[in-house]
């Protein structure tokens, strides 16, 4: 008996392309391996309706990828993309990849991997009648051989799993008894994701849980992360978290302070950015999904951005109707920015003085206050950043937009050290961006407007950022 044969009745198939030496020979191979018909053999849409469509049981071990990469490249990768789709959608078909991570994928020993894509090992107790045993669990984020990501997640008893991003359900397989995973094909990215255990919202402490849609919220990262905010061996500076008393909200409130390295040491003031988040988000966004820290720390190391405090402050501000209920005035924050906390920031750490020293930012609804802010009080701010950013406000009934007069007063305009707008390409919002790039046109406003490719998420806000910090408190204007 051929072995292709022994292998078929056993249920398995091994696939080794290590002797394998072009496209052609590999699709021939494949033909024979998977027994497809002549004419098929170079069509992956056919090899995945065929295993897709196939019954019984079937192993398919893949081997000798490292040897055959050089030669065979994308190719190769169309494979066994191709293998894992169909392993996806097809209940009994398997695949196991026997190779580790080849030399190019060095991005997976970073630190910054094992701290934004949070794909955990630990020993789980487990009670037993006699004493505790330790099995060990491997749950999270996590890659295949090739390289592709994956989520591996155990849940005794569950029916059904399934992980939504965006407006798309990627249903998990159980691949071992209670253990549930599911092959991501996303690009390399910050996504939020909702786990869904038999039709329940949950919440994995196996993957990165920030704060977002206005409550605790799991996201993932997906390699390899971009240069510019990975955690380097640099100075790092300070995450405080600080709480003030509120004389708007009639609360005790909280705010993140970044303070860069060698603040204790050095004893002159800095300048400060204050940076605001987007809606259903608080002040940690900014540090935990923005990666803020690490990104004035690479900065700072590279000589790129002036040394400055950066202060984020919660601008979900929540009030109570006289019946008692609470609603969201995203519009009180101007009023608690002014009155509250720069007075507490000033008060409390070395800062300079006078608008020259201060810059606002924020991101989406965190634009919408930054607008209404620098426009109501220019004596306060001189720098100013709009990140998937509106000018205009629009939350509420009936908003008024008579702030933005402003804008078009030519002392304004000239004393104004930087109006910075960036927005993804892909923007669900694109048309308000547009208006508003008539607004500036039509009232010759001069500003520093950048696109990128992405929507209205965290991979395009990370690059204004970027982008931004090294702009601000500059001896020379930035050209627009």
């Amino acid at each position: 008996m051929k072995e292709n044969e022994r292998e078929k009745e056993k249920g398995m198939i091994k696939l080794n392309f290590a002797g394998i030496g072009s496209r052609e020979e590999m699709y021939r191979y494949l033909q024979g391996k998977l027994n497809l018909p002549e004419s098929k053999g170079d069509n992956l849409d056919n090899i995945y309706a065929m295993l897709s469509e196939a019954s019984g049981k079937i192993h398919i071990i893949v081997e000798g990828l490292a040897k055959s990469r050089k030669r065979l490249g994308s190719n190769l990768d169309g494979v066994l993309k191709t293998l894992r789709d169909a392993e996806a959608v097809t209940e009994n078909l398997t695949i196991e990849v026997r190779e580790q991570i080849e030399a190019g994928k060095e991005w997976m020993d970073n630190p910054a991997v094992v701290e934004q894509s949070c794909a955990y090992s630990r020993p789980v107790m487990v009670e037993t009648d006699e004493k505790p045993v330790s099995h060990n669990s491997q749950e999270g984020l996590m890659y295949r051989a090739e390289g592709r990501p994956y989520v591996r997640l155990r849940y005794p008893n569950a029916m059904n799993v399934q992980l939504q991003i965006g407006d798309i359900m990627y249903p998990f397989l159980e691949t071992e008894k209670d253990v549930w995973t599911v092959d991501l094909p996303l690009d390399a990215g910050f996504y939020y994701v909702h786990l869904y255990v038999d039709n329940c919202l949950a919440l994995s402490p196996f993957l990165p849980v920030g704060y977002g849609f206005a409550r605790p919220v799991n996201y993932i990262e997906i390699g390899p992360v971009p240069e510019f905010f990975q955690m380097k061996d640099v100075p790092h500076g300070d995450i405080r978290h600080e709480y003030y008393n509120s004389a708007v909200t009639g609360r005790t409130e909280t705010c993140i302070v970044y303070v860069p390295p060698g603040y204790e040491e050095n004893r002159d003031p800095y300048p400060v950015l204050y940076l605001q988040h987007g809606f259903g988000e608080n002040e940690r966004g900014w540090v935990w999904q923005g990666k803020v820290n690490h990104i004035m720390d690479n900065l700072l190391a590279r000589e790129k951005a002036v040394p400055m405090l950066i202060v984020m402050a919660n601008g979900m501000v929540m009030d109570e109707t006289a019946e008692g209920e609470s609603i969201l005035r995203h519009n009180l924050f101007p009023e608690e920015l002014v009155e509250d906390i720069i007075p507490f920031i000033e008060k409390k750490y070395r800062v300079k003085a006078g608008r020259e020293f201060r810059a606002m930012a924020g991101l989406s609804m965190g634009s919408m206050q930054t607008s209404v802010t620098v426009c109501s009080h220019p004596e306060l701010f001189a720098w100013e950043g709009l990140f998937s950013g509106f000018m205009h406000n629009f939350m509420g009934n009936n908003p008024d937009n008579s702030f933005l007069a402003v804008m078009k007063e030519e002392r304004f305009q000239k004393e104004q050290r930087l109006f910075f707008r960036g927005m993804g390409r892909q923007d669900e919002f694109w048309e308000q961006f547009a208006e508003d790039d008539v607004f500036c046109e039509e009232n010759k406003i001069p500003c520093v407007r950048k696109e990128y490719e992405g929507g209205h998420d965290w991979n395009v806000w990370r690059q204004c950022i970027r982008d931004f910090l090294p702009m601000l408190f500059q001896e020379k204007k930035p050209l627009p």
